[in-house]
């Protein structure tokens, strides 16, 4: 394979010093081996006989057979920033050309091979051959940007491109349907716009792609790996450029939060949030520790608030959680939180509780309760030793009921500290 794209990329070399030097002897435009042109009837656009699963993700999400070889330059209502039919960069060959078809899917397929990708890539350190090669993928960015090795030639591209080849490629991502969506859902395409995100930076046109981040927040947040998109926008962007993400952040953060993934993402999204939209999301958990403390998903996200160790929080989420901390503590996703309690600001209020409650051994005698109550003990001897007496006390009072079930890791632990 490495040899085959050797010897033709020198047939490519060919028109980057005159575009219009052709060795037609050499490539018939009906050869069917790799290395010369294809059929220049395949389909245009994606190329259909290439996209497969792609394509066929593409008709589950909008529940309809889409037409991936239509102009993307029409309908442009949605993309307001950009106007029909970009100015101030046209492609070396007509689209209407054999050549240009020829080229185009000829590179494509040597792009999606794992030499031909890097022989490609070369070549764009000259500007001239950059300009080439955007010409003859540019129909194609959809299908390179999803690919194994296709990705890695997306990557050196718009690392080289000017900003409207930028936002040429923007205006294909976006217009008719949200590629940057689609391609976030896919192991590839997620490497490929996390990169864009990179590249745009410093670009008044990453306002585009936060905009079609923002629009497809709840269901990249949902997904195991469009997540690590918005996660990528939080680490490399300013808080003031990520608003409209963290906007959604609030306003979905409850529905999200129940949700098995939603809740991991969610958990990752307040450890990254910078700006002002931080407090006014951890105060929204905060507010509803009480209800998520219970829930089997949300239970994690007040954990991980208690762990930012923000004492106005922490304070905010101790007082709701006040009177549910026996009840807590003998549930599985509960006792997790009455734990964390322990280990932050929020030991006395716990261990108050508990004493106050007739329903101490019970909790020690409990499958979950008996992990909260050795925590209570191990936590108290180490920062309040005065409560750690009383509980001791109390608990001993009950030496005889302790000595079955659970009850026995809690008298285990009783020994360990004396």
């Amino acid at each position: 394979m490495a040899s085959m794209y050797s010897s033709s990329l020198e047939a490519l070399q060919l028109p980057f010093e005159n575009l219009y030097l052709f060795d037609n002897s050499s490539l018939s435009l009906n050869a069917s081996s790799a290395g010369v042109f294809p059929d220049p009837q395949r389909n245009h656009g994606l190329g259909f006989s290439r996209v497969g699963s792609f394509r066929s993700c593409l008709d589950d999400f909008t529940g309809k057979s889409t037409n991936l070889g239509s102009s993307m330059f029409d309908n442009v209502n949605w993309f307001n920033g950009f106007s029909n039919g970009s100015p101030g960069f046209q492609p070396i060959f007509s689209l209407d050309s054999e050549y240009s078809y020829g080229y185009s899917n000829w590179v494509i397929d040597m792009a999606k091979t794992e030499e031909g990708s890097k022989d490609l890539q070369k070549l764009l350190s000259n500007s001239t051959n950059s300009n080439m090669i955007f010409s003859w993928v540019f129909d194609f960015i959809v299908e390179l940007m999803i690919d194994q090795s296709g990705r890695y030639l997306f990557q050196k591209l718009i690392e080289s491109a000017d900003e409207t080849q930028l936002q040429m490629i923007l205006e294909r991502l976006l217009v008719p349907h949200n590629y940057i969506y689609y391609a976030s859902l896919l192991k590839y395409g997620s490497c490929s716009i996390k990169k864009l995100i990179t590249v745009l930076e410093k670009s008044p046109l990453i306002t585009y792609v936060i905009k079609a981040l923002s629009d497809t927040f709840e269901k990249l947040m949902m997904d195991p790996i469009g997540h690590y998109v918005i996660f990528e926008c939080l680490d490399v962007l300013d808080s003031q450029t990520n608003d409209p993400l963290n906007i959604q952040a609030m306003k979905q953060c409850l529905e999200l939060v129940r949700h098995e993934q939603g809740s991991v993402s969610m958990s990752g999204f307040v450890t990254r949030i910078k700006g002002p939209r931080r407090d006014q999301l951890l105060n929204l958990i905060s507010r509803n520790s009480a209800f998520l403390a219970q829930d089997p998903t949300g239970n994690y996200v007040v954990q991980c608030v208690i762990q930012l160790q923000n004492p106005a929080m922490n304070d905010q989420i101790f007082r709701n959680l006040e009177g549910y901390y026996v009840k807590l503590s003998t549930t599985k996703t509960g006792s997790y939180v009455v734990e964390h309690c322990f280990l932050s600001s929020g030991l006395d209020r716990v261990i108050n509780e508990l004493l106050r409650s007739d329903r101490l051994v019970s909790v020690a005698k409990d499958r979950y309760g008996n992990y909260v109550v050795q925590t209570a003990l191990k936590e108290s001897k180490k920062r309040e030793i005065s409560l750690h007496g009383r509980l001791v006390v109390k608990l001993e009072q009950h030496f005889k009921c302790l000595q079955h079930g659970y009850g026995r890791n809690v008298l285990s632990v009783l020994r360990s500290l004396q």
